[in-house]
């Protein structure tokens, strides 16, 4: 996704760092399927990774929509990328009525099992056949002679700074595959590098992996074949030198959008710490670059994790047990339910019950919960997967904050009576009494 920025340019070099960049993203993933655990980010706060993310997509945003407006800037500051947004005479209105058409296409076409992305580049390339976009005053990487490979000078490269961009667009890949695809997130994880080692053959054009609701760009394994074969022809007979720049760059912001968890940004309404964090997050990467913010970024959420976790004795040293009850399993969380042990905790507990025939999962936090968004995510994450499996999540032992707070977020496979302030022994009791009570 980051390395379709780079046809911001009209550097040919440009061509090839992306494609670099996209390969080094690939192997990285690769790596970090065979190497790391699942839980080893798990610390890391979600509005952490969200401000992270913001202040990248922001950057990419900036760059890519001189494009489709058809202008190009003579460098990248934001003072001159804004100075060209305001001069709207300077607008090239074919160009962003092409990139209109484009994301309208994108947007309406519903589609389960093939890339779509893909067929638009090649309805495109088929259209500048019939009818050059050169003739309407519309820009293509053919006419800023762009290539495919193109030969530069190995010296002139930031290695460093590609191989660090590289890894930190996959460390956040490998986050949302954990939190998303958490069974199968090896596998996830290999097939997003091997799409990208992929991507890098066609210089940089990234085919990406979406895990959250929009199946435009997925691949399955039913279309991994459908989408192999457009690429060799990509690869082969070069349609994206022929796709006019706007296109490029809408297919790029179209991307970058169906990646962010848009559900999950409901989860900061009225919550100001973690909506601080966020605009912090995001602000750091944004003034400092990528290069340093993500760094300085990913220490202070390391000493604010440690700092609640030891203020708060919630390092994550005592594992939850289960009991049961029939057809009824209840989980007591022995420590306190906050973002740096949310993870950890919930994923144990659905280790504890996930092979058990239970009907009914209390979970008792009445050791306390935070009601911050990464809990959110987590409890939320949880209740869906023990949904797929015909089990009923409840939370008790809330406090009446808390409670409040979760009811208020209406999660996802979390109804409002499926919260309590009760402990579990309590609310057990409560509803045997009642269910006595009916059958009499």
């Amino acid at each position: 996704m980051a390395s379709v920025a780079y046809y911001a340019g009209a550097v040919t070099e440009r061509v090839a760092v992306a494609s670099m960049l996209t390969l080094f993203t690939g192997v990285w993933l690769l790596l970090l399927a065979m190497v790391l655990p699942r839980h080893c980010l798990s610390w890391i706060p979600r509005p952490v990774w969200h401000g992270i993310g913001a202040g990248i997509v922001l950057t990419l945003v900036v760059m890519l929509v001189p494009i489709i407006l058809g202008v190009s800037a003579n460098s990248s500051s934001w003072l001159e990328q804004w100075e060209l947004l305001v001069n709207w005479q300077r607008w090239n209105w074919p160009s962003m009525v092409l990139a209109g058409l484009t994301l309208a296409l994108l947007v309406l076409w519903r589609t389960k099992s093939q890339p779509k992305v893909l067929w638009v580049l090649l309805l495109v390339w088929i259209l500048s056949h019939i009818w050059p976009f050169s003739f309407i005053g519309i820009a293509t990487p053919v006419q800023q002679s762009w290539q495919l490979w193109p030969l530069f000078h190995l010296m002139h490269a930031d290695w460093p700074l590609l191989i660090f961009l590289s890894a930190t667009i996959a460390l956040l890949i490998y986050v949302e595959v954990c939190q998303y695809l958490p069974d199968q997130f090896r596998r996830g994880i290999g097939i997003a590098g091997l799409s990208n080692i992929l991507a890098a053959m066609t210089g940089g054009m990234v085919v990406s992996v979406g895990y959250v609701a929009d199946r435009s760009v997925k691949i399955r394994v039913n279309t991994l074949m459908t989408t192999l074969l457009l690429l060799a022809l990509i690869y082969c007979w070069s349609w994206w030198p022929c796709v006019p720049l706007p296109v490029l760059a809408v297919i790029a912001l179209y991307i970058i959008c169906v990646q962010i968890s848009w559900g999950e940004l409901r989860l900061y309404y009225r919550q100001w710490d973690d909506l601080l964090w966020l605009c912090a997050s995001a602000i750091l990467i944004i003034l400092f670059g990528i290069y340093a913010g993500l760094w300085l970024v990913i220490s202070l959420g390391l000493i604010v994790m440690c700092w609640h976790s030891l203020r708060m004795y919630a390092w994550p040293v005592l594992l939850p047990e289960v009991q049961i009850m029939a057809q009824e399993a209840v989980i007591i969380l022995p420590q306190v339910l906050l973002f740096a042990n949310a993870c950890m905790l919930l994923q144990r507990s659905r280790d504890l019950v996930n092979t058990l025939n239970v009907q009914k999962v209390y979970l008792d936090v009445s050791a306390g919960c935070c009601a911050d968004v990464t809990v959110f995510v987590h409890l939320q994450a949880l209740a869906r997967e023990l949904h797929q499996q015909d089990k009923m999540l409840f939370v008790c032992g809330l406090s009446e904050k808390a409670c409040l707070a979760l009811i208020a977020k209406k999660l996802d496979y979390l109804l409002p009576e499926q919260f309590s302030t009760r402990d579990a022994e309590s609310l057990l009791i409560c509803q045997k009494y009642m269910s006595e009570s009916l059958v009499a």
